[in-house]
């Protein structure tokens, strides 16, 4: 769909809720999002956003099988986590919890929970918004921020970072973004104190419309994002990273922990490190639910991210890492910490991408000086 939103090309099922539709160039806030070219002609990386925390948090299911019928649902469908982090001098604690969705099979509806599959998707979706297929939608709905694409431009950009995924899988995958709840409760706090609490419920999407067109990767769509997702668009709580460095990885663990260095190494230099658990990055990822299961995984934990650490130094992310034992009292290991050193090649793309931030960042400080000025 290389031609612009417009209400005449909708999908039909979003025709009659949508009053009027502004493009991204004429939103001072999505004029920021998409503002990303001439960074990406000077560095010759592919940049993407990222929402702040949002995007750091463990909202994809790993360690369960994705998809069962209803009649052998287990008797706990919610998968709950842990919110944890500290991101630029903001910590955030609380708890999430996944609800699947539910998807129509052949003899018995499945409910289906976001996975790996679901995550490459919605990065995929968020890049093509971060080139401009996005848009503002008004209507019976609301003001809302929607993504416009084709099957065929979305399944290209997936295979940009050899990821590939066929009609049926990629409409599926809309799907359970469009039908999985996330439950939220956390806080934030900075050193002066609290300075956020959130308790609320949404969809990964908030809405996900097809249009009707013959031959499959003709489909148009169009992709509603949730209010978090807005609201840090219109409150500039998003960064870049390079989509094409992070996304091209085989294994699912080497694509989630390359995509948070980029997030975490905000003042790379080859003498600063970057040092974790185990355990807890590993719940963080998802293939732990908790810590009283990890010591009968922790070999296979220990191999799945020696595997990421060779795909991170070959990926010229990581320059050398080192790795130590942590034992009980009786001697035996318990959890492993991770140093890592990156490499200058890494350190010069996080330069350039500060400076496209603080780019970003002065220009919506001007808008919104403009903007006081005008109400004055």
């Amino acid at each position: 769909m290389n031609n612009k939103l417009s209400i005449s090309n909708l999908p039909d099922s979003l025709k009659s809720e949508v009053s009027g539709i502004e493009d991204a160039r004429n939103i001072e806030q999505l004029n920021l999002f998409v503002d990303n070219t001439a960074t990406e002609l000077k560095v010759g990386n592919s940049i993407s956003n990222s929402f702040n925390a949002y995007d750091l948090w463990s909202r994809f299911v790993r360690n369960k099988k994705k998809q069962v019928s209803i009649s052998k649902s287990p008797n706990k469908i919610i998968v709950e986590r842990i919110i944890s982090e500290k991101i630029e001098g903001v910590t955030y604690t609380g708890q999430l919890g996944i609800s699947p969705a539910i998807l129509r099979g052949e003899k018995e509806d499945l409910l289906a929970w976001p996975s790996d599959r679901e995550e490459k998707v919605e990065r995929a979706l968020i890049r093509l918004a971060s080139q401009g297929k996005i848009a503002r939608i008004s209507g019976k709905m609301g003001d809302n921020y929607a993504v416009y694409f084709t099957f065929s431009e979305l399944i290209n950009e997936l295979k940009s970072v050899n990821q590939s995924l066929n009609h049926k899988d990629l409409r599926d995958s809309l799907l359970i973004l469009k039908g999985a709840e996330l439950t939220l409760s956390y806080e934030a706090h900075n050193e002066e104190g609290l300075i956020e609490q959130n308790q609320s419920k949404m969809n990964f999407l908030s809405a996900i419309h097809f249009s009707t067109a013959k031959g499959r990767s003709n489909v148009r769509c169009v992709a509603v994002l949730n209010e978090l997702m807005s609201q840090q668009i219109d409150s500039v709580e998003y960064k870049g990273y390079y989509f094409n460095r992070t996304q091209s990885f085989k294994r699912s663990l080497s694509i989630w922990l390359s995509f948070r260095l980029y997030r975490m190494f905000r003042y790379a230099s080859p003498t600063h490190s970057h040092h974790f658990r185990l355990i807890k990055t590993m719940i963080k990822f998802g293939s732990l639910d908790n810590e009283s299961n990890a010591a009968a995984k922790l070999v296979a934990l220990r191999r799945d991210m020696t595997l990421t650490m060779k795909d991170l130094e070959e990926a010229e992310i990581l320059k050398s890492y080192k790795i130590e034992s942590i034992k009980d009292d009786a001697g035996v290991i318990v959890d492993y910490t991770y140093t890592l050193f990156p490499s200058d090649k890494f350190c010069n793309e996080i330069l350039e991408l500060n400076k496209h931030q603080k780019r970003i960042v002065a220009k919506s400080e001007k808008q919104m000086n403009a903007s006081l000025q005008q109400n004055l």
